[in-house]
């Protein structure tokens, strides 16, 4: 194959690697320290108890059912890793509900982490 003067030699037509959605914020979270096994179990139970009453309020009359589920997946975040990605990546289209969710699962370690 042979290449035209006019064309710079080493450089290729890939695109750049994309810097991740919040990297500082992630960073920070990584950085937090762990909570206490009770902590967590408690964290655990009261999160799929707004889950299950989410899925409920879908059904029923009086119950907001979304915000609820949301506000349950927010708290099981906190104190799990795996929810916290997949909730991230459920978000990446609403980033003001993200960063939302973001600053109270932040208010909501901070004041366990105290205790």
């Amino acid at each position: 194959m042979t290449r035209t003067p006019d064309e710079p030699q080493g450089e290729s037509n890939a695109p750049a690697p994309r810097k991740p959605l919040h990297t500082d914020r992630l960073r920070a979270r990584l950085k937090r320290t762990d909570l206490s096994l009770t902590t967590r179990i408690l964290l655990f139970v009261v999160g799929w108890s707004l889950v299950l009453i989410g899925v409920a309020g879908l059904a029923l009359p009086g119950i907001q059912g979304i915000l609820t589920i949301l506000v349950g997946a927010a708290v099981l975040s906190v104190a799990s890793e795996t929810v916290y990605r997949l909730l991230r990546t459920l978000l990446r289209r609403w980033p003001w509900a993200w960063d939302k969710i973001e600053r109270f699962q932040h208010r909501v370690h901070d004041r366990l982490s105290r205790k």
